[in-house]
Order: structure tokens, then C-alpha cells, then sequence
């Protein structure tokens, strides 16, 4: 190779690097050092796992609003001693979710995901789910791209300073709702052999999710919680499909909700849309019992070192209704 070409491709290697070393280097000084909402980290709950004990959390439950309205750890953890947690958030789309599962794997020795299936059929643009699964895919290095606009706020001595993470969620990242607003229209969940249609851009971060659940021994289950105004039997078939193709087992508890008792008229918030803290109770034992007759997950609660989650649940009987 002559000198000159050597040179030509030495300036544009020089410049990703340079490039690349920016952009890992501002990601670093603006992401946020605590997982609070004065830290500026986007949905402190979502995220409040950062603060738990070091490979204190044996389940991930990761998904939408579905996941965190339908599912309470702390039900799961008075009636079984699963230490779990919902790293859910509004519209999350499964590269949303990706990104989740990478960040929980670094902080916690997981040994069950739940992810929830609504979020398949969400709807976004396919270069913002590239970025995600990109970002998730080397570690979440390029947060700046999250966190682009915390140069307004963030102060001088935050920007090399290490995170700390001090956000404590006594819900385990459930949303908790008293309020009751039931449907009262008709069944939605009609047989059918149609499909809805995962996009491929979805199926490409799912491959993803699945492929690193298993690289890293981490059972999957696929859930899909009470939803009567974004489920149906087409959606249903798609994800039993992808499920039966790729051995994954499938929860869809919009189908024989009689197993768990469940109202349509006392347990949800918003006439059917996501459930209440009496719905989530429900639905959550349902889980439970599968959880414990189908795999081997320890009970904590006659552990010292899990106090915390014995006070927890004090905190969160307080703030519920059921």
C-alpha cells in the first residue's frame, strides 16, 4: 500500500476515534449520577433497581404501563419471598425494553424475565428503535443521545463526579392505583385464526432480548396482563407463534380469566385499559403459583439480609386498598 493511500485511511480512522471518544466521554459526564428525580434520570421508578442491594433481584419484570400497573412484587413477595422488580415504562417498545434488560443484568444476577407482550405492537419509528438497540447493544455508552439536553441543567461538579444511586421505591417500580373504573362492554377476546403482524424491527430487538436472556442463563417468560382496549385474539396468535417457534412460554391472562378471579368491573383504573392495585394483586398470586410449581426460585423472607423488603411491604399495605 503507498504512503498516500496509508494516509487517506489513517484521517477518517483518526476522526471516529476522535468522535467516538466524545461521544462516550459526554455520555458519561451528562448522564445522571443518581436514579432520582432531582438526579434527572428519565422515570425514577423504572429505574429504581440501580439502588437495590447488588444481585438482590431475582426477577425483571420489563414491559409498558401494562407491566407496571398489572404487577405488584410485593404481593409476590408476601406470598412467596421472589425478590422481583418492574422496569417498566409508558409505551416502551422492546428496543426500550432491550435497553432495560442490559442495564438490570449489570447490576443484578437475574434468573427469570418476565417481559410483557403489548409492547410488541407498539407503534415507533424504526430509527429510533435502531438507535435503542444499538445503544443497548455496546452497554448504553451513548446516553448523550438520552440525555443530550442535561447540559442546561446539569452543575460543574456532577459532570466526572460517580453515580451514586440513592432512589428507593418501596413499590418495586409498580404503579399503585385505588381507583376503579370498570369496562362493561362486551368480550373482546373472540377466536380467531388471523394474525397481527410484529414488525421486523420489533422482531429484530426481540431476537436480541431472547438471545441475551439465554447467553446469560436467564429463564423468559412472555406475559400479557388484562388489556381489553389493546389486546385481542390476532395479537394473541402472533406472539404464541413467535413464543412456540423460539420455546418460549406464554402468559395470556386475557384468556380464562375466571382462573384468577378476575372482574373487569372492580379491577381496573380506567374502563379497562391498564388494572388497578386490585387487579395487579390478582393477576400477581395467578403468576406466583405458576412461578413456584414451574421453576426453582428462592424464598427470601426468612432471610437477614432482605429485611428491607419485610418493611417494604409495610410501607406499600399502607398505601393500598384492596
Amino acid at each position: 500500500m503507498k504512503k498516500c493511500e496509508i494516509r487517506l485511511l489513517i484521517r477518517p480512522v483518526c476522526f471516529m476515534l476522535m468522535l467516538t471518544v466524545l461521544i462516550v466521554s459526554f455520555s458519561y459526564m451528562l448522564a445522571p449520577k443518581d436514579n432520582t428525580p432531582e438526579g434527572g434520570i428519565t422515570n425514577p421508578n423504572a429505574n429504581g433497581f440501580f439502588s437495590e442491594p447488588k444481585d438482590s433481584i431475582d426477577i425483571a419484570v420489563i414491559g409498558n404501563s401494562d407491566a407496571y400497573s398489572g404487577f405488584s412484587p410485593m404481593e409476590l413477595w408476601n406470598k412467596y419471598g421472589y425478590t422481583s422488580y418492574v422496569s417498566a415504562e409508558g409505551r416502551q417498545t422492546v428496543a426500550g425494553s432491550y435497553s432495560q434488560l442490559k442495564k438490570i443484568i449489570k447490576c443484578h444476577d437475574i434468573k427469570l424475565v418476565i417481559l410483557e407482550t403489548d409492547s410488541f405492537f407498539t407503534k415507533s419509528k424504526v430509527i429510533e428503535n435502531t438507535a435503542k438497540l444499538i445503544n443497548a447493544s455496546m452497554g448504553s455508552s451513548f446516553s448523550v443521545f438520552q440525555y443530550h439536553d442535561r447540559w442546561k441543567k446539569v452543575k460543574m461538579r456532577d459532570l466526572l463526579k460517580k453515580p451514586r444511586y440513592t432512589g428507593h421505591c418501596t413499590a418495586k417500580g409498580q404503579w399503585l392505583s385505588d381507583d376503579v373504573k370498570g369496562y362493561m362492554g362486551g368480550e373482546y377476546m373472540v377466536k380467531t385464526d388471523e394474525r397481527a403482524e410484529i414488525p421486523l424491527s420489533v422482531k429484530t430487538a426481540l431476537d436480541a432480548f431472547v438471545k441475551t436472556c439465554r447467553s446469560n442463563d436467564i429463564e423468559l417468560v412472555f406475559l400479557e396482563l388484562p388489556s381489553q382496549s389493546s389486546w385481542n385474539y390476532k395479537k394473541h396468535n402472533a406472539v404464541k407463534d413467535y413464543a412456540d417457534k423460539n420455546n418460549i412460554t406464554f402468559l395470556d391472562l386475557n384468556i380464562d380469566r375466571e382462573r384468577f378471579e378476575f372482574d373487569w368491573k372492580t379491577d381496573t383504573r380506567d374502563k379497562g385499559n391498564h388494572l388497578n392495585s386490585r387487579g395487579a394483586r390478582k393477576t400477581t398470586l395467578f403468576i406466583g403459583k405458576y412461578l413456584n410449581e414451574n421453576y426453582k426460585l428462592v424464598d427470601h423472607r426468612q432471610d437477614a439480609k432482605y429485611e428491607q423488603w419485610n418493611k417494604d411491604f409495610s410501607e406499600y399495605s399502607k398505601n393500598v386498598k384492596i
